[in-house]
């Protein structure tokens, strides 16, 4: 082969080599160019997934918190009803089992945050419904509690009156009662001797006479009284002819000195009562009481030397 045949060959060596360089360089730039669009897309890819994560975290927390809030709107709805306070209780419990699982799962897609957003409706729907009859409870809790206090309010209304009429009733009665009391007028103690002459020795008396008049009183009922006389030395001591001699005023015992039974037949009637001196008069002034009944009719006095 000579020499130009042999330039020919190489020349057309050289030329196929170029060919299969470039074709060479064509495979590799699409390969890369493939690649980048893959290695591209698989960014992209990624990209979109931790957004839609990011999203759907964002979500569970805003749940988390509107669950919460709902939770105390639940709260504040309490009533004096027991039932009522029971199906509260029932949902709230509800309501903190969901953030209980929105605090603890993992949730990392739409579909189980748009779970939990129907759920969220659900309740606050039946929150609605409760919040009306919450409202109609305590309506009805405000006409009884009205109802109550007009009640009280007549029944403190109607405690005055017959308090007011028990007070009459009794005023009327202690009028009656002292008004149908016995009166006594003319009231004298006096110390008389043997032969009933008054007289003021104690060496020389005798017997002490205590005269009176049960005067007339048209409404005091007729019938036999005991008439008391109580004789008080001027020592304080009472001179009683017996032990036995006891009498009831205002509750309490008391000692008299004697008595003695009258027929009241509602007219005016003179009386005496005595005491029998057994040597107990001393000098001095003498207080005398006259009792009936349980109250004091009049009282006087008398002096010995």
């Amino acid at each position: 082969m000579d020499k130009e045949e042999r330039m020919a060959d190489d020349s057309a060596k050289a030329k196929l080599s170029s060919q299969k360089l470039t074709r060479i360089l064509i495979g590799l730039t699409a390969l890369l160019v493939v690649l980048i669009v893959v290695l591209g897309w698989l960014l992209y890819d990624r990209k979109q997934e931790a957004i839609k994560l990011a999203e759907v975290t964002a979500e569970r927390f805003q749940l988390i918190r509107d669950f919460e809030d709902l939770s105390d709107e639940y709260a504040v709805l309490r009533t004096d009803n027991d039932s009522m306070n029971a199906q509260l209780d029932a949902r709230q419990e509800e309501i903190d089992n969901l953030i209980e699982e929105l605090n603890h799962t993992r949730i990392n897609n739409a579909a189980t945050i748009n779970q939990y957003r129907r759920e969220l409706g659900t309740l606050r729907d039946v929150l609605k419904s409760y919040i009306v009859q919450v409202d109609s409870l305590n309506q009805a809790n405000i006409r009884l509690r009205q109802e109550n206090v007009e009640v009280r309010q007549q029944a403190a209304r109607f405690e005055t009156q017959l308090q007011q009429e028990r007070e009459i009733k009794e005023d009327l009665s202690a009028r009656v009662e002292l008004g149908s009391r016995l009166i006594v007028e003319n009231l004298v103690a006096s110390p008389i001797n043997r032969r009933g002459r008054e007289i003021g020795r104690i060496g020389r008396t005798e017997q002490i006479q205590v005269c009176f008049t049960l005067k007339r009183n048209a409404i005091a009922e007729a019938g036999m009284r005991t008439v008391y006389m109580r004789i008080k030395r001027p020592d304080g001591l009472v001179l009683a002819t017996s032990a036995d001699n006891i009498m009831m005023v205002d509750g309490e015992p008391v000692v008299f000195t004697a008595s003695r039974q009258i027929n009241y037949e509602n007219i005016d009637i003179d009386a005496c009562i005595y005491y029998d001196d057994d040597g107990s008069l001393i000098a001095g002034d003498y207080m005398v009481e006259v009792y009936t009944e349980g109250y004091l009719l009049g009282s006087t006095g008398f002096s010995l030397r």
